[in-house]
């Protein structure tokens, strides 16, 4: 086997593990249809949230309690793994391509505690009293938060929230 299939092989298996990890979540209700549905997403109507003057994210209640959501409503996460290097992103290549790095927003300047890192491939990305921010791929509309409880890539994803 060559390196670069070696790479989609353990690439693919990684995608797998999380969709596994995911149905997992929908819970087991005994009919094996169950298994196909995807977890309840909230639907959000109306207009998304914006940021405070003062802040780089907005807010929305998540799971019953406020978590940071980007500009166009997704839900931010925080890498558990992170915490074991402080001001640095443990979530790079097939990591950072399931996980995007939040980027600092254009045009304003941070406030604390949002700060922002320079990453291993040299851009920028958004931190939350230190830590790395991020979103998730398989959350495809404002509010919803598949990879909240999700262990990937060595480390568990949170929401993240407001102290």
């Amino acid at each position: 086997m060559t390196t670069k299939s070696i790479l989609d092989l353990s690439k693919n298996i990684v995608l797998m593990l999380i969709a596994a990890s995911m149905l997992g979540a929908c819970g087991g209700g005994g009919s094996a249809s169950s298994l196909y549905h995807a977890p309840s997403q909230p639907v959000v109507t109306g207009n998304i949230p914006t940021p405070p003057p003062s802040a780089a994210l907005a807010t929305m209640t998540l799971k019953g309690a406020p978590g940071f959501i980007n500009a166009i409503g997704h839900t931010v996460y925080v890498f558990d793994a992170d915490l074991g290097n402080p001001g640095h992103s443990a979530c790079n290549g097939d990591c950072a391509a399931n996980w995007p790095p939040v980027a600092p927003p254009a045009g304003k300047t941070l406030v604390a505690p949002f700060s922002s890192i320079t990453r291993d491939d040299g851009s920028k990305q958004l931190t939350f009293a230190g830590r790395p921010l991020y979103t998730f791929i398989v959350d495809q509309g404002p509010g919803q938060t598949s990879g909240d409880g999700i262990n990937a890539f060595g480390g568990l994803w949170h929401i993240a929230r407001p102290h």
